[in-house]
């Protein structure tokens, strides 16, 4: 008699027709047990959470409150920390569950950028985009100052000048005059300077690069910067010299010079974001400029080249593209995340400009002496310059109560 082949199932032997049926229905069966006991099948591999969104800070003292939009299938979320200052990045131990969280113990005063990672189980997903948080308070001292810009920080205006030729600096310009807190800057600004010596163009071959290029040469730590910068790329020297000397009025130039300011305003944006990358752990502080002259309606000009040149129509308009040009500087820090003192300088010369009544009260030259003084005319004098130099401390005392938070 034949017999069927037979397969084993715990030692007993089983037809080779009930092993065709095995093959059949265990597979469905095990798939539907999947089904029932494992959401998603047995063996489905794990979900990758989703980018959190919209990450925002709050700074405090010594410490900075985090939130953020929830991530897709997120079961928990990590957090990023980078101390700008040292350059140091951890990621805390900790899982948090929820949408928030506060750090403390940070330091008094120093930038932090933060981020936030989403884990399902143990798979992450994408991090979100970051932000930057400056705690608030100042502590101690900064470890450096380094000053940029034009005419208006180089110190023009005040003689006497030393230093790299015809950038006329001087150590009565407002870098050296700040309040306790700030060390004796390392000068940087060059009268005469635009946007482009900041990051693209040596402005004379004596110069050993750049600003930015000489900035990043330097260390870092614990930073002040600040910068003017603006006033030469809108040709305002220039522009300044025509209305005076121009038989005609020069009040046809208003379009052509307010243009000039609005189109300004990205390579402004540029300039400042630049300077954030070379030095991340730095607080940065974008000045503004005076309204240069008085008020026409209680102006007195005391240099008789002045007081014939310049009437009343075309003081209002010098004053009205300065403020133009104070209010581009402020929007541009706004946009690139850094501080800026145009208000505070606006105000700390009012009633100080040029021709000013009160002769003993005016802040800024007139036509300073003739030929080679003639770059004095219209730049602050020592009194001036100590205007702009409480004009900074003003930004930085709003700075360490209000701190910042940017992106």
């Amino acid at each position: 008699m034949r017999h069927s082949p037979h397969v084993s199932v715990r030692g007993q032997k089983l037809p080779l027709f009930s092993r065709f049926w095995l093959m059949l229905f265990v597979p469905a069966i095990v798939a539907m047990a999947g089904t029932i006991f494992f959401p998603g099948g047995a063996l489905a591999e794990a979900v990758t959470p989703g980018k959190p969104t919209s990450l925002n800070g709050t700074p405090g003292n010594q410490q900075v409150s985090l939130s953020w939009g929830a991530a897709t299938n997120a079961t928990g979320y990590l957090i990023n920390e980078t101390d700008l200052v040292s350059g140091q990045t951890t990621q805390l131990p900790t899982v948090v569950t929820g949408t928030s969280y506060s750090l403390t113990g940070l330091q008094v005063g120093r930038w932090y950028r933060f981020s936030i990672t989403p884990v399902a189980e143990t798979t992450q997903g994408p991090s979100s985009d970051p932000i930057e948080v400056r705690t608030k308070g100042f502590s101690g001292s900064y470890d450096n100052y380094y000053a940029l810009g034009d005419s208006y920080t180089a110190g023009d205006g005040a003689p006497p000048y030393n230093g790299a030729k015809n950038c006329y600096r001087s150590t009565k310009s407002y870098p050296y005059l700040l309040a306790s807190g700030a060390p004796t800057p390392i000068l940087i600004a060059c009268s005469g300077a635009v946007a482009d010596n900041i990051d693209k163009t040596v402005q004379y071959s004596w110069l050993p690069g750049t600003q930015l290029g000489e900035l990043q040469s330097y260390p870092r730590g614990k930073t002040l910067i600040t910068l003017t910068i603006g006033g030469n790329d809108i040709g305002f020297s220039s522009e300044l010299t025509n209305c005076i000397t121009s038989f005609t009025s020069c009040k046809s130039r208003r379009d052509a010079i307010s243009q000039r300011i609005t189109n300004l305003e990205p390579r402004l944006v540029q300039v400042y974001k630049e300077l954030r990358t070379a030095a991340p752990g730095a607080d940065i502080i974008i000045l503004g400029y005076p309204l240069l002259v008085a008020d026409p309606t209680i102006a007195d000009c005391h240099n008789p080249i002045v007081y014939t040149g310049l009437g009343a129509g075309e003081m209002q308009m010098i004053r009205d593209l300065a403020a133009q040009l104070n209010d581009t500087i402020a929007q541009a820090a706004s946009q690139a995340g850094v501080s800026a003192a145009t208000q505070e300088v606006e105000q700390a010369f009012a009633g100080h400009e040029a021709c000013t009544a009160d002769e003993s009260q005016e802040w800024i030259n007139e036509i300073a002496g003739l030929n080679d003084a003639l770059h004095d005319s219209f730049h602050p004098n020592s009194a001036g310059y100590q205007a702009l130099a409480g004009a900074v401390n003003s930004a930085r005392n709003l700075l360490y109560q209000n701190s910042m938070v940017r992106k």
